[in-house]
């Protein structure tokens, strides 16, 4: 158990320091981190993992983060001409690929307009690759970009140093209205909602602003394929290369104007995702560094994350906080983000922790909410309890071996920042809803040797919930795909409603078009619970 709540974030210099007595109220909880601890496990699991970022695109959790001395960088452009402010750089080719291809004249692209409604209708009408493309154009200066129909150029950038950036979680590169940019448009940038989903270039103009009193380098971002606003390029990077790419009818183009849309735009969109499919579970080669020690969320804090569409309550939403709430957050990661400068040396690696947890315990569970059969039920709880059972021992109601449980995979975790504590309870709570469980679950099936199939009923109806709880990303994914197939989740600007609740493998002739999540995506029906989606590949 926590033995000190060590948050000293008062006293170390926050601005609810000298605001009115219920302002001091709404301050980082070990109470609301406990509350909300499935949703911090969560994003602590899912940092810097495009699968579990997908699916719980509205994030609301920021990282300080390193990416070290000598990583690639590409970016894609109309020009060879080194960026004069803040551009995009990406972390994979495919990503920087699309935005130096040249474009077939199919229809106009869509124009920028100081009417921000208008905006929208006019770009929503055209396919996910134009809407992507789109984003950035909107509320950019003029520069006077060549036919549409002619190549651009990709650029290899290497980092010269250290690169110190703020990592935003959940999909906060998704230009939508459901709550992917909410913490960049109320919390970092205070724009309260004003600015339109699709204005990236002044929403990266304004997280720009925060960049030098920071001391930070950009913001890393994620839509298919992680990226990072970059925010003064004749600072820490090198430029290694910067080559033309094909014009449309040359032969190594990967855009074909005689061809069908579904065609060409199926294979893009398919050698995209499946770009992005190789970042499910890691940025790959240690490219960035996370300070977990460092995190910040609102999870953290009492704040009010209700979404006030009703039949998504699971996506946290920051449009009910109050001004100053958001003020107080925004200046808890000012200071932990400076903070983080200095304490290399006292970060605790909590996803390891957190990956030990999900890894003990994510394909046994899957397998109790469905086996039929009472011996293998038993088996499985009694394999995952006696570790923490000492059989020699008088523990009245198990409460010693409970407590085992719970603290079991936290034992290595030495917490020394105020959000190391935060973050210890919230795993704590989880950990605690998990073992609850299971020595329930053991109650029912082992304790009881009369136990039947109600008795194996009631067991998995335990396991079901827990599982329900904890939300873990790893039971949506597919399994193991064909060659020819991606497994394929929504990533704005991509995915239909299904992609989201119910990732499959698809291939490229099915992959083109789909959008419709993004557009107005809502929950399916809830299937039975013996045919929920939990299993992992095979069990």
């Amino acid at each position: 158990m926590i033995a000190s709540p060590v948050l000293a974030l008062v006293a170390a210099g926050l601005a609810v320091a000298n605001s009115p007595d219920h302002h001091k109220s709404f301050r980082p909880k070990l109470e609301s981190a406990r509350e909300n601890g499935p949703q911090i496990f969560n994003a602590i699991h899912n940092a810097m993992r495009e699968f579990g970022s997908a699916l719980n695109h509205n994030g609301m959790s920021l990282f300080p983060a390193l990416i070290p001395e000598g990583v690639l960088l590409y970016h894609g452009t109309h020009t060879r001409d080194v960026p004069h402010a803040f551009e995009w750089l990406a972390f994979e080719i495919e990503h920087a690929q699309q935005f130096a291809l040249p474009m077939p004249p199919r229809r106009p692209p869509p124009r920028v307009s100081h009417e921000e409604e208008q905006i929208w209708h006019s770009i929503h009408d055209h396919d996910p690759l134009e809407l992507h493309l789109a984003a950035r154009e909107l509320g950019r200066p003029p520069r006077g970009r060549p036919d549409p129909s002619e190549s651009g150029h990709l650029h290899l950038y290497q980092a010269t140093r250290e690169l110190r950036v703020l990592y935003i979680d959940g999909m906060a590169a998704g230009k939508t209205d459901m709550g992917t940019i909410d913490t960049q448009d109320y919390l970092l940038t205070g724009n309260q909602g004003e600015r339109h989903s699709m204005n990236d270039w002044a929403r990266a103009e304004d997280l720009c602003k925060l960049a030098k009193p920071w001391r930070i380098d950009g913001f890393i971002r994620m839509e298919p394929g992680f990226e990072v606003i970059y925010c003064d390029f004749t600072e820490g990077l090198r430029l290694v290369s910067t080559h033309q790419q094909p014009e449309m009818n040359d032969p190594g183009s990967l855009v074909d104007a005689d061809a069908s849309e579904a065609g060409w735009g199926g294979l893009m969109t398919f050698a995209w995702a499946r770009a992005a499919a190789q970042r499910y579970h890691d940025i790959g080669a240690s490219r960035v560094m996370l300070d977990y020690s460092s995190m910040v969320s609102a999870y953290f804090y009492p704040a009010n994350l209700t979404n006030p569409k009703p039949d998504r309550p699971e996506l946290p939403r920051l449009t009910n906080s109050k001004d100053w709430e958001l003020q107080i957050m925004r200046e808890h990661i000012g200071y932990t983000t400076l903070r983080s400068r200095g304490t290399a040396e006292r970060r605790v690696g909590w996803q390891g922790v957190v990956d030990m947890i999900v890894s003990r315990y994510a394909n046994r569970f899957p397998l109790m909410a469905r086996t039929a059969s009472l011996d293998v039920f038993k088996y499985e709880v009694n394999n995952l309890l006696n570790v923490f059972i000492d059989y020699s021992e008088d523990d009245k109601g198990l409460e010693a071996a409970k407590r085992r449980c719970i603290g079991f995979y936290l034992q290595p975790a030495s917490p020394q920042t105020p959000e190391d504590f935060l973050i210890q309870a919230a795993i704590e709570s989880t950990t605690t809803a998990i073992c609850t469980a299971l020595f329930e679950a053991r109650r029912l099936v082992v304790e009881d040797t009369d136990a039947d199939k109600s008795s194996l009923n009631a067991g998995k109806d335990i396991v079901r919930e827990l599982m329900d709880v904890l939300s873990w990303s790893t039971w949506k994914e597919c399994g193991a795909c064909q060659s020819d197939e991606v497994c394929f989740i929504a990533m704005w600007p991509f995915g239909n409603v299904e992609d989201h609740f119910h990732p499959s493998c698809l291939n490229h002739s099915t992959i083109h078009g789909r959008m419709t999540y993004w557009r107005n995506g809502r929950p399916g029906p809830r299937p039975p619970p013996d045919e929920r989606q939990y299993e992992v590949g095979e069990l």
